[in-house]
């Protein structure tokens, strides 16, 4: 029978932590070279438990010490912000002419402009720094759709001003066309990519530009219900439909008496689902058909 290994001090469960914290804890040299452990870094170690983005990016900082940010798409994932595909690597930046670390798995930069925020306990660069670091990764349609993120929701971490100062201070850099094209897109009110990514299927199409969050009221100024998106004078609604509102029956029951009450009040509500997205063609002919059809009809505010 395998020897039961000693357990760690209580401590170090679930936690990053440098070889020299666990050995001053008693935990002896054989121990921290067990294959249950994983070392990011050298001289750190963490539990499988405890793994991820941000225990991996604090054994940087162990590792590190000073002088740094988390940039690019670590720190846009720190944030929250919705990426069209996983970056396995750990983006670090520093301030010029500092060294950019060349460690596997890492992406060092250097950065002339520096200012920082803190997310937990990790360095990371500004909303506004972040986006810009992006521009030189993504597509347009996905730098929108951070953008729409940064700016929006209850607690906004920037706002257009802010981004577009940073395009100004960042004169020739790499991605920096991209960034200013992507900014003429961004929206306030958007509440998920898809709604975003939408938008700018119609604004492409050559389409109006909808209202975002509409809030839609009855005759009496009551109100009925906040459309995604909207052409009031069309009385077209909108409505991006994320996986729950197929496969939450509370939200499904919702959702039909809620269209019921949009529909009674002449308006034509169209579901739009991530196939629309991913193939436009028939959403866009049809939204066009619905507009035209409703081009000298008179304009009713609600």
């Amino acid at each position: 029978m395998p020897r039961q290994r000693a357990a760690l001090p209580a401590a170090l469960h679930d936690s990053t932590f440098t070889v020299a914290q666990a050995t001053a804890r008693g935990v002896s040299r054989k121990r921290l070279r067990a294959p249950d452990l994983i070392t990011p870094l050298r001289g750190t170690r963490l539990t499988p438990q405890g793994d991820g983005l941000v225990a991996r990016c604090r054994a940087y900082a162990l590792h590190r010490g000073l002088d740094f940010a988390f940039s690019h798409t670590t720190a846009a994932t720190l944030y929250g912000a919705p990426l069209p595909h996983v970056d396995e690597r750990i983006h670090v930046s520093v301030r010029a002419p500092g060294r950019a670390p060349t460690i596997g798995g890492f992406a060092g930069h250097k950065l002339t402009r520096w200012e920082t925020w803190t997310i937990g306990d990790l360095p990371v660069t500004t909303p506004e720094q972040t986006w810009l670091d992006l521009a030189q990764l993504l597509h347009r349609d996905a730098l929108v759709v951070v953008g729409d993120f940064l700016i929006g929701g209850d607690e906004p971490l920037t706002d257009r001003l802010a981004l577009a100062r940073a395009i100004a201070a960042s004169p020739g850099r790499r991605g920096i066309a991209r960034a200013k094209e992507a900014l003429e897109s961004i929206r306030t009110g958007s509440e998920s990519p898809g709604e975003s990514r939408l938008r700018l299927i119609l604004a492409d199409a050559g389409l109006p530009i909808p209202l975002l969050n509409h809030e839609l009221r009855d005759d009496s100024g009551m109100f009925v219900a906040r459309i995604d998106l909207a052409y009031p004078r069309e009385r077209i609604a909108l409505e991006y439909e994320g996986d729950i509102h197929r496969v939450d029956r509370q939200t499904w029951r919702k959702d039909i008496r809620r269209r019921e009450r949009v529909e009674d009040l002449g308006w034509r509500m169209i579901h739009v689902t991530a196939d629309d997205v991913h193939r436009p063609a028939e959403l866009v002919q049809r939204i066009r058909w619905l507009i035209e059809g409703h081009v000298n009809a008179p304009t009713t505010r609600f």
